[in-house]
């Protein structure tokens, strides 16, 4: 009797051990999903405003399929437990699907908390800064309106916070927010007005100005100001953090042990790499806006960057977006910021390539919150970001300047040709630093950096060359003071663990 009670007692643990699996498993999955805002009013409540069967078809008709729109093309990739807000934040890196439908499920969801179906006034915190901004609320009130009516097509119109702390109303196209990375000028919204012809049609058909002035009878202006004071407290408190941290403290170089591990990471987990340059280049064009130029816009054959932030030309902070002694000065200092606050310090090292994935969409995500303190003059961060760049642009610059001077010993001054200056299209899209008339035909070659090199069953394998990558250049040059010259044919070059190994036989020459 007691074996069989034992029995019975190992099969019930067992399957409770099975249920409570399943049930974290439903949990996790649950979690990543976008939940559904529940409406906080019946669909008649906002009669001075909308009618009961427009807010009924547009609550269960479109917000809902935003949701699930979403949901779906987010399970289509392993983005990892992310907060609608998160992806709005940085929309950049998402594909077209879930930015409209993030977008369309963000908006309503703010809309909808910002209705009321009493009428208010605006008070508080919030109608003063109106005031100051605005001279009035009368003037406010116009301004949106007019706005509103001046828009074409479909949208939303915003009253936004902005990076300085005023107010603005400001459109926005199809289910952009103000708050995406990719909307110039944003801001944090306050309150919103959906454009979209589905949320008016049925009552006011095409009068959409009586739809716009009625929507000042149906303002949560209570809401609204909840919005404002505990965004300016968020900014205050974000400002004396970050400038503790970034501004006043030690921005420290990193150890040759972690810049070898970041750019084994770099090499080897090429998505961290991608992900991490859209997201720096996002960035760097929303705070440097006024530096900032698009392909060939600042001269011919240059590419997209910033400029004139050193004096004249092209900015070494364009470097970043592939640099890892720059992504590891941002690792260790954005690290110190999440020890002072006691969150969970981002760990890239040693971890698992989907880890590492997450890892980097979470450095992105903070550096964005704080990105004005982070790349400001008073930053020790940004301080040591341009010391370090400024020493890799010139070590690159003088690699090419010895490599090339080394390669004119060789094959005659007129025949070798310095031509993909650091930041041109030529160098960035082609890979060509170099071209060499070789009986004559022209040789392309890529030029790089090399640390140390062995030659082991007659493959040759080339350490520390910096970004590893493959290229369409005929050659592949590396170049160290030490060993000279090595010249190689680039057919049968790959990369393994981080590395490039060639064999002995594409070897061209030897110029020491």
């Amino acid at each position: 009797m007691k074996k069989l009670q034992e029995k019975v007692e190992k099969i019930a643990n067992q399957i409770k051990e099975i249920e409570t699996k399943e049930n974290e498993k439903l949990f996790i999955n649950e979690m990543k999903k976008i939940g559904i805002e529940k409406l906080p009013y019946s669909y008649s409540a906002l009669k001075q405003f909308i009618d009961p069967e427009t807010m009924s078809y547009h609550y269960n008709g479109h917000y809902k399929t935003y949701v699930d729109k979403l949901n779906d093309a987010l399970s289509k990739k392993d983005y990892g437990d992310v907060e609608l807000e998160e992806i709005i934040k940085s929309i950049g890196k998402y594909n077209k699907t879930i930015r409209n439908n993030a977008g369309g499920a963000f908006n309503h969801a703010l809309f909808w908390k910002m209705l009321s179906p009493t009428e208010q006034k605006c008070s508080g915190e919030i109608y003063n800064r109106i005031k100051k901004d605005f001279h009035n609320f009368l003037g406010f009130k116009q301004e949106f309106t007019e706005k509103a009516k001046r828009n074409f097509g479909s949208g939303w119109i915003w009253l936004v916070l902005t990076k300085s702390g005023s107010l603005k109303i400001m459109t926005t196209p199809n289910q952009d927010n103000p708050l995406m990375n990719l909307v110039r000028n944003g801001g944090y919204p306050l309150l919103g007005l959906d454009l979209w012809e589905h949320a008016y049609y049925l009552r006011y058909k095409n009068k959409r100005d009586d739809y716009v002035k009625n929507f000042f009878k149906a303002i949560n202006w209570k809401f609204v100001n909840q919005m404002y004071t505990m965004r300016i407290k968020t900014k205050l408190d974000e400002s004396f953090a970050t400038k503790k941290i970034i501004s006043e403290g030690v921005s420290e170089s990193c150890s040759r042990e972690q810049n070898e591990a970041y750019r084994f990471i770099f090499n080897t987990n090429t998505e961290v790499k991608k992900v991490y340059k859209l997201g720096i280049n996002s960035i760097l064009r929303q705070v440097f806006s006024d530096r900032y130029y698009e392909d060939n816009e600042y001269g011919e054959g240059e590419m997209f960057g910033i400029f004139d932030l050193e004096g004249k030309g092209r900015s070494v902070l364009n470097f970043l977006n592939t640099n890892y002694s720059g992504f590891c000065i941002l690792v260790n200092d954005v690290n110190k910021l999440l020890k002072s606050q006691d969150k969970s310090p981002l760990e890239f090292i040693g971890q698992s390539p989907k880890r590492q994935m997450q890892e980097v969409r979470r450095l992105i995500y903070i550096m964005n919150q704080f990105k004005l303190r982070i790349f400001s003059t008073e930053s020790k961060t940004f301080e040591n970001l341009m010391t370090t760049l400024s020493k890799t642009g010139e070590i690159g610059k003088v690699t090419e300047e010895f490599a090339v001077a080394k390669l004119k010993e060789r094959y005659g001054n007129e025949n070798v040709s310095l031509v993909g200056k650091l930041g041109s299209s030529k160098d960035a899209n082609e890979g060509i630093d170099a071209e060499i008339i070789v009986d004559g035909k022209i040789k392309t070659a890529q030029i790089k950096p090399f640390g140390s090199y062995n030659l082991e069953e007659d493959t040759y394998t080339l350490y520390n060359t910096a970004n590893v990558k493959k290229y369409s250049t005929d050659w592949i040059v590396f170049f160290n003071k030490k060993s000279g010259v090595l010249v190689f044919n680039n057919l049968n070059i790959k990369i393994v663990k981080g590395n490039y190994t060639i064999p002995s036989t594409s070897l061209i020459e030897h110029i020491k």
